[in-house]
């Protein structure tokens, strides 16, 4: 089961990733075609541009579903 879902606003993981492409928005979740879970992708909005990350990559930052 996929960690994100489309809406979820998520943190690019690592140290050398550039500011303007620190958080973004889940726009597709791309499963991996053997069922590993840990090998789902997800394209992530970063407003300038669209990148496609693992999972491994990314973690939480608000869900889609939670309010303010």
């Amino acid at each position: 089961m996929p960690s994100f879902k489309v809406g979820d606003r998520v943190e690019r993981i690592g140290v050398l990733v550039p500011m303007w492409m620190k958080v973004g928005i889940v726009a597709k979740v791309i499963p991996n075609k053997h069922g590993i879970d840990w090998a789902t992708q997800y394209q992530v909005d970063f407003g300038e541009m669209k990148e496609t990350l693992y999972q491994t990559e990314l973690c939480l930052v608000k869900s889609a579903g939670q309010h303010d």
